[in-house]
Protein backbone atom coordinates (compact mmCIF):
# COMPACT_ATOMS: atom_id res chain seq x y z
CA UNK A 1 0.00 0.00 0.00
CA UNK A 2 1.08 3.34 -0.61
CA UNK A 3 1.82 6.24 1.10
CA UNK A 4 -0.22 8.96 0.64
CA UNK A 5 0.02 12.61 1.85
CA UNK A 6 -2.94 14.68 3.32
CA UNK A 7 -3.55 16.64 1.08
CA UNK A 8 -4.75 13.62 -0.97
CA UNK A 9 -5.86 12.41 2.01
CA UNK A 10 -8.38 15.00 2.27
CA UNK A 11 -9.56 14.49 -1.49
CA UNK A 12 -10.23 11.35 -1.03
CA UNK A 13 -12.61 12.26 2.36
CA UNK A 14 -14.30 14.90 0.60
CA UNK A 15 -15.08 12.37 -2.80
CA UNK A 16 -16.17 10.08 -0.28
CA UNK A 17 -18.74 12.88 1.43
CA UNK A 18 -19.83 13.71 -2.40
CA UNK A 19 -20.31 10.49 -3.12
CA UNK A 20 -22.52 9.33 0.28
CA UNK A 21 -24.57 12.87 -0.12
CA UNK A 22 -22.86 14.31 2.89
CA UNK A 23 -22.10 17.30 0.79
CA UNK A 24 -22.76 19.70 -1.99
CA UNK A 25 -20.96 21.50 -3.98
CA UNK A 26 -22.04 25.77 -4.03
CA UNK A 27 -20.30 29.17 -5.64
CA UNK A 28 -19.83 31.54 -2.74
CA UNK A 29 -20.09 35.32 -3.79
CA UNK A 30 -16.34 34.88 -4.84
CA UNK A 31 -17.38 32.74 -7.57
CA UNK A 32 -14.95 29.73 -5.85
CA UNK A 33 -16.56 26.67 -4.96
CA UNK A 34 -17.37 26.15 -1.31
CA UNK A 35 -18.63 22.15 -0.31
CA UNK A 36 -21.92 22.48 2.12
CA UNK A 37 -23.21 19.99 4.17
CA UNK A 38 -26.46 18.17 3.45
CA UNK A 39 -29.20 18.24 6.17
CA UNK A 40 -28.63 14.68 6.14
CA UNK A 41 -24.80 14.65 6.23
CA UNK A 42 -24.98 16.87 8.98
CA UNK A 43 -26.95 14.78 10.95
CA UNK A 44 -24.62 11.70 9.89
CA UNK A 45 -21.46 13.68 10.62
CA UNK A 46 -22.97 14.18 13.96
CA UNK A 47 -23.51 11.22 14.47
CA UNK A 48 -20.13 9.47 13.35
CA UNK A 49 -18.05 12.30 15.17
CA UNK A 50 -18.97 10.17 18.34
CA UNK A 51 -18.68 7.05 17.13
CA UNK A 52 -15.19 7.83 15.82
CA UNK A 53 -14.27 9.35 18.96
CA UNK A 54 -14.73 6.84 20.83
CA UNK A 55 -13.24 4.42 18.79
CA UNK A 56 -10.07 5.96 18.52
CA UNK A 57 -10.31 6.74 22.14
CA UNK A 58 -9.72 11.06 21.17
CA UNK A 59 -11.18 14.41 21.26
CA UNK A 60 -12.71 15.62 17.70
CA UNK A 61 -12.03 19.30 18.27
CA UNK A 62 -8.21 18.00 19.72
CA UNK A 63 -7.79 16.55 16.27
CA UNK A 64 -9.46 19.87 14.99
CA UNK A 65 -6.67 22.16 16.15
CA UNK A 66 -3.77 19.57 15.80
CA UNK A 67 -4.87 19.76 12.20
CA UNK A 68 -4.89 23.73 12.14
CA UNK A 69 -1.34 23.63 14.02
CA UNK A 70 0.02 21.12 11.32
CA UNK A 71 0.95 18.64 13.86
CA UNK A 72 -1.42 16.13 13.34
CA UNK A 73 -0.43 12.60 12.32
CA UNK A 74 -0.68 11.10 8.77
CA UNK A 75 -3.47 8.96 9.66
CA UNK A 76 -7.19 8.87 7.75
CA UNK A 77 -9.19 8.00 9.93
CA UNK A 78 -7.85 11.07 12.93
CA UNK A 79 -7.73 13.30 9.86
CA UNK A 80 -11.52 12.62 8.87
CA UNK A 81 -12.40 13.14 11.78
CA UNK A 82 -10.66 16.63 12.28
CA UNK A 83 -12.55 17.16 8.91
CA UNK A 84 -15.68 16.43 10.25
CA UNK A 85 -15.35 18.31 13.44
CA UNK A 86 -14.53 21.77 11.33
CA UNK A 87 -17.22 21.13 8.37
CA UNK A 88 -19.37 20.08 11.40
CA UNK A 89 -18.66 23.81 13.51
CA UNK A 90 -18.35 25.75 10.59
CA UNK A 91 -21.70 24.82 8.74
CA UNK A 92 -23.97 25.14 12.40
CA UNK A 93 -21.83 28.77 12.58
CA UNK A 94 -23.70 29.78 9.34
CA UNK A 95 -26.83 28.51 9.85
CA UNK A 96 -26.93 30.09 13.22
CA UNK A 97 -25.70 33.05 11.19
CA UNK A 98 -28.57 32.88 9.12
CA UNK A 99 -31.13 33.36 11.77
CA UNK A 100 -31.61 29.72 12.11
CA UNK A 101 -31.50 28.40 15.78
CA UNK A 102 -30.44 24.42 16.03
CA UNK A 103 -30.21 21.89 18.90
CA UNK A 104 -27.23 21.53 21.28
CA UNK A 105 -24.37 20.55 18.96
CA UNK A 106 -22.44 17.50 18.54
CA UNK A 107 -18.74 19.18 19.30
CA UNK A 108 -17.65 23.08 19.35
CA UNK A 109 -14.22 24.17 18.55
CA UNK A 110 -14.46 28.17 19.39
CA UNK A 111 -16.49 27.78 22.16
CA UNK A 112 -14.65 25.40 24.06
CA UNK A 113 -11.99 27.71 24.09
CA UNK A 114 -13.50 30.32 25.05
CA UNK A 115 -15.12 28.35 28.23
CA UNK A 116 -11.75 27.48 28.95
CA UNK A 117 -10.37 30.79 28.87
CA UNK A 118 -13.32 32.11 31.30
CA UNK A 119 -12.88 29.11 33.95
Amino acid sequence: MELKNKEELRGEILQSWLRNAWVYPVEGPDRKVYLRLTPGGRLKMRKKIGEMERSLGVSGPELARQDEAGTLPLDRDRLELAMMVRAYTSERRFIESSGATLGTPAVTLEEEREEGASS
